[in-house]
């Protein structure tokens, strides 16, 4: 082969890898391209403000809220806060856990592999384990009975008694796709409501496991959802709206029971900035969001 012939050989293949690579990079940057452009010379503006906050000694893995008080699961130990930010109660736990749920009677802790289940005053009740040992439990919700556990190792949502007896596995229809651990579930009228983050989609179940309907869908504007693993949490208001909190760009938007949007009710600025998201929970109007040390608690502007 000649010289010249070489030259021109390694020029196209170049020109390849640089194309490649400028696709890359272009397919990346798509989606904050889009939700940019969508709210240039349109400033945001929120119904709510952030009133005060609740300032945690380390960092929350996650929280709850039952009758108008909420519990703030750490590292370490669990923290029961009134609406007001005061400590009321707290006790220790296992490391490691990911999530936290209380029903009128009980605490449930989930870790990767297995739950632990206290009273209200944090006494040590019973426990049971996964039902796969491939189970990686991400988060969990309880209805009418029964726990709704999801795995992001079987991908697939596992469900239990609330005594911890297996009942059933339920899967999606368009399988779950599970990138990370932000596979999150709620559930409301005895209607089981979870992200498919890998497809961008909320999904809704009946207690049975049986699909119900889908929101969502890849896209940076307002009403669905970009980026990697998104909405990363769910949550209901008292008037039945679901909210979702996305990572990446954070926001959170209310979307009617339907799916059908509604708005975004708080963009990244007001929530602090940063990549992750905010979990949220609400309580009598009042939005109560986490986010790495800090409860903040957001109220309507009157």
């Amino acid at each position: 082969m000649s010289k010249s012939i070489k030259i021109g050989v390694n020029i196209f293949i170049f020109l390849i890898v640089a194309g490649f690579i400028a696709y890359m990079v272009k397919s990346v940057n798509k989606d904050d391209a889009i939700y940019v452009s969508q709210n240039q010379g349109n400033p945001f503006v929120s119904d709510y403000e952030k009133v005060f906050a609740i300032d945690v000694k380390d960092t929350i893995n996650a929280f709850a809220t039952n009758d108008s008080l909420l519990y703030v699961m750490t590292n370490q130990r669990i923290e029961k806060f009134d609406v007001d930010g005061h400590l009321v109660n707290n006790f220790s736990i296992k490391t490691g856990a990911r999530d936290i749920m209380v029903s009128e009677s009980e605490i449930y802790v989930l870790y990767p592999t297995f739950i632990d289940v206290y009273s209200l005053q944090g006494d040590a009740l019973y426990s049971w384990e996964a039902c796969s040992d491939l189970s990686d439990y991400c988060a969990f919700t309880l209805a009418a009975g029964f726990v709704f556990v999801t795995d992001a190792g079987n991908k697939n949502i596992c469900k239990y008694t609330k005594e911890g007896n297996f009942v059933a596995f339920i899967n999606s229809p368009r399988d779950f796709i599970t990138p990370s651990h932000a596979f999150d579930i709620t559930s409301r009228n005895d209607t089981i409501y979870c992200v498919n983050p890998g497809r961008h989609l909320v999904e809704s179940y009946t207690l049975n496991g049986e699909f119900i309907s889908a929101f969502g869908g890849v896209g940076g504007e307002e009403g669905f959802f970009a980026g990697c693993c998104n909405p990363a949490f769910i949550s209901f208001t008292s008037q039945g709206n679901i909210l979702t909190s996305e990572k990446g760009n954070p926001r959170i938007s209310s979307y009617d029971k339907d799916g059908t949007f509604n708005e975004v009710i708080l963009n990244s600025r007001l929530l602090g900035g940063g990549h992750m998201a905010y979990e949220v929970k609400e309580i009598d109007n009042q939005l109560f969001i986490a986010s790495i040390d800090q409860l903040s608690i957001y109220r309507k502007k009157n």
